[in-house]
């Protein structure tokens, strides 16, 4: 074929029906809902949205959410942890000099800082941004009051601070009034609750201000972002929704605020830490994309206290998203997007209906006081952790993929990561790792190797690698192997064709002390239980019970099966 015909060939355009023809032969008997998934806020994704799924006013919504986007570009927040202040003025002096885009303290100094310490912080924070939060008491807080008065007005930032009445009057281009929904996002908020507490903690704000145009003039909010991409983007995108709702009713037509995003902490984990990196420049990304106008990269072994490194990497992250990717460059890049304007929308109109149902009850501080928000977060938290238990989740490197090998370092204190996902698993990894387990394998590496696999790969989430026996022909091989390595526990992998009967005949036969598990499903499985297996490994488990059950075996608890 010549360049010319190249050029001159053409393709019939294939129609929405044709699409989904194709789809379903390829799913080979599966209808097409099968590729339909639930997000944690209950909306539904479909496999393709086109563009009869926009709704009338996109075009609207479009326009609303980039006229409160302050521009393409963001602040590079990115945090300095020591706790000794002079160390923390050198490295934010190198971070900057690196590229951080303000001056970053969250919390962590324990003396007071010396007076040119001070000093030369008050001078750095009229130079660059400042982004603070920390209690009102903190040492910190000493170098606002070195700033010299008649530079006072140079201070710009954000800071996140109970009781900032004096820092607020004293900086007026400050913005002082905070709402986070970084704790509610750590205790299970899902995308719809983060919008809706976010909003119920600015209606009892405004309630209590003469002024809205003011109180916004001084308004910032803050969302940890997490791994799920396209969610995080839309809920970015629905805030500015909300916010032009919300600022209508007091009059405000053409609201801009501020919105930090920072990579959250919830799917962070204490084994492979390097996985954490992978999540971060996600979520990092994800925010980008969303349009925060500030985002705050956790480095990766934030959980074990940090180090120069993982901060000079985490710093770099958001430098690779401007230079390399030119995500800075783009106003609202996800706009129009069949996919992300109908998320977008569902997010809004769910949040925004959970608003009011926040406030018909009484607003932010009556759901916190009686215990409606505690109750509905305990509930979304447990729903993740059941979904990573079942393995309908990933959390790489912990429900799957896990390295029984990889040590678990102890969080650091004040790590400010209470209700991470990973920790019901750790917890049992640290109790299980370096126990031996035995997996009898049956017939020909082909056919039981998948078995086997699954099984390791199911203990390896308990931290724990299996001795692997040789092949058996026969229930009498693995019963000399049993004795002559006085195995206590195993696991018995066979090809399905053979596994009942192979696990009936061990049964039959061992020694007493032994207890055996045994890998799949079977048709009789209540008389194995009766004849004395102690339980079962098979997809679609509740591993965290599994590996709870087998933690009681191997301590010498009793025998009992889970479901």
């Amino acid at each position: 074929m010549t360049i010319q015909e190249m050029k001159d060939t053409s393709f019939d355009s294939p129609s929405l029906e044709k699409w989904r023809e194709t789809a379903e032969a390829s799913l080979k008997g599966k209808p097409l809902a099968a590729l339909e998934t639930e997000t944690p806020e209950g909306i539904t994704l479909k496999p393709l949205y086109t563009t009869d799924d926009l709704t009338a006013g996109t075009e609207e919504r479009i326009s609303a959410i980039r006229q409160g986007m302050k521009g393409t570009d963001w602040t590079i927040l990115q945090e300095t942890y020591s706790e000794d202040p002079a160390a923390f003025l050198e490295r934010t002096k190198e971070s900057i000099s690196r590229g951080n885009g303000a001056v970053v303290y969250t919390g962590g100094w324990t003396t007071e800082g010396d007076k040119p310490v001070l000093k030369e912080l008050a001078g750095l924070i009229t130079e660059w941004p400042v982004y603070v939060r920390c209690a009102p008491d903190d040492p910190f807080l000493g170098v606002f009051g070195a700033v010299d008065e008649g530079r006072r007005d140079l201070v710009t930032g954000f800071a996140d601070v109970e009781r900032s009445a004096d820092l607020s009057r004293l900086f007026p281009a400050l913005r002082t009034i905070g709402i986070s929904t970084v704790d509610e996002q750590m205790q299970g908020a899902d995308a719809v609750t983060e919008l809706a507490v976010a909003f119920s903690k600015a209606a009892g704000i405004a309630a209590g201000e003469d002024d809205f145009t003011a109180m916004a003039d001084r308004l910032f909010f803050s969302f940890a972002v997490d791994t799920h991409f396209f969610t995080e983007v839309a809920k970015l995108r629905a805030f500015r929704l909300m916010f032009r709702s919300f600022a209508s009713a007091y009059g405000v037509e053409e609201p801009a605020v501020p919105v930090i995003a920072c990579t959250s902490l919830r799917t962070f984990t204490l084994a492979d830490p390097y996985v954490n990196l992978l999540r971060s420049a996600n979520e990092a990304f994800s925010a980008a994309v969303g349009g925060a106008d500030a985002i705050s990269v956790a480095p990766f072994d934030r959980l074990t206290g940090g180090s120069v490194f993982s901060e000079r990497v985490a710093r770099n992250v958001q430098h690779i998203l401007k230079e390399e990717v030119h995500a800075d460059r783009v106003l609202d890049p996800a706009g129009g997007s069949y996919y992300i304007e109908t998320l977008t929308e569902a997010l809004y109109r769910k949040a925004w209906a959970l608003f009011i149902e926040f406030e018909e009850k009484g607003g932010y501080e009556a759901i916190s006081a009686d215990g409606t928000l505690t109750d509905l977060l305990s509930g979304l938290q447990e729903q993740r952790v059941r979904r990573l238990a079942l393995r309908k989740d990933s959390l790489i490197g912990t429900n799957q993929y896990a390295d029984p090998d990889e040590p678990i370092h102890a969080a650091a204190a004040g790590s400010s990561a209470d209700g991470r996902l990973a920790v019901p698993f750790e917890e049992l990894r640290l109790s299980l790792q370096g126990k031996t387990v035995h997996l009898l394998q049956f017939g020909s590496l082909k056919d039981v190797k998948p078995v086997s696999d699954f099984t390791a790969g199911v203990l390896a989430v308990g931290g724990i690698r299996p001795e692997l026996s040789p092949l058996f022909d026969n229930t009498e091989e693995a019963l000399h192997y049993v004795r002559e390595n006085a195995v206590g526990y195993a696991v018995v992998c066979a090809p399905a064709a053979q596994a009942e009967t192979v696990v009936a005949g061990l049964l039959r036969d061992k020694p007493e002390r032994l207890r055996l598990d045994a890998a799949g499903r079977f048709e009789d499985e209540a008389a194995l239980l009766e004849a004395g297996l102690s339980g079962f490994y098979r997809r679609g488990q509740d591993i965290l019970a599994k590996l709870e059950e087998l933690k009681g075996i191997l301590e010498g608890g009793t025998q009992h099966e889970q479901a």
